[in-house]
């Protein structure tokens, strides 16, 4: 049975989220918004994943329990060379996030701020999120400027970005070139990896919009894991299935 995710969802503990870019309207996003949001969508499981930050993962995780929505844990963390998100199984605590955000040298003042970067190397990072149990996407990967295949970074840099054995899968944002990082057909970068999308959703009316579904026994991190290591027959994207297969 296909369980319909997205692991890219940003809440109000991102600066740009919709609460702060339109002060004008006086909009305060509740916990509960962005939960109901999720489930009006049909999905099983959402990764919470604010900008080098981890303080918007509790309550939302609490209320997902309780409504019966699978929350992963996550960050998205902006580094040298472009953003990564970093997933972690569901009963993760939020202590073992705020020491990664640490150790990767973000203060207080950085946190929330997709501008604020660490000085590490994207790839390094990806190492240090699999140090820490967790799972390496890279964000937005085709999109510039902070997907690193669309960055300006020397191609040197990409390609080692690219090959390192702590990335598990990119989120891309063009769905019709899936095919072509999946089987290792774009030039200079032969790698074959899985493919997801995701909302990046920065308002509660976002959530869901770009889905994925994953065909697992249980939504928790290893069953993520499988799906990436099997993705040619797991992981698939909404126009992959008809209607009727679609629902979770």
């Amino acid at each position: 049975m296909y369980k319909k995710i997205d692991l890219h969802v940003h809440t109000p503990k991102s600066s740009c989220y919709v609460d702060y870019l339109m002060p004008e309207a006086n909009i305060e996003t509740s916990l509960e918004e962005i939960v109901n949001a999720a489930i009006a969508s049909g999905l099983d499981a959402i990764a919470i994943t604010d900008h080098n930050s981890a303080e918007g993962i509790e309550g939302i995780r609490e209320i997902g329990r309780e409504n019966r929505l699978y929350v992963f844990p996550g960050v998205e963390i902006s580094a040298k060379g472009g953003h990564v998100l970093a997933i972690f199984d569901q009963d993760t605590p939020v202590e073992k996030l705020r020491r990664l955000i640490k150790l990767l040298g973000f203060d207080e003042e950085g946190r929330g701020y997709g501008f604020c970067e660490t000085g590490l190397w994207l790839d390094e990072v990806f190492w240090r999120i699999e140090e820490s149990g967790g799972l390496a996407i890279a964000a937005h990967a085709d999109r510039r400027p902070k997907g690193f295949l669309a960055s300006d970074e020397p191609t040197k840099d990409k390609k080692r970005i690219y090959n390192s054995n702590h990335l598990i899968a990119l989120e891309i944002t063009v769905p019709s070139t899936r095919n072509l990082w999946n089987e290792g057909m774009v030039p200079d970068f032969p790698k074959k990896y899985a493919c997801i999308q995701g909302s990046d959703a920065h308002d509660p009316k976002e959530i869901g919009r770009r889905p994925i579904y994953v065909d697992i026994p249980v939504i928790d991190l290893e069953g993520l894991r499988l799906a990436f290591r099997e993705y040619e027959t797991r992981v698939r994207f909404p126009d992959d299935l008809g209607e009727e297969n679609s629902a979770s």
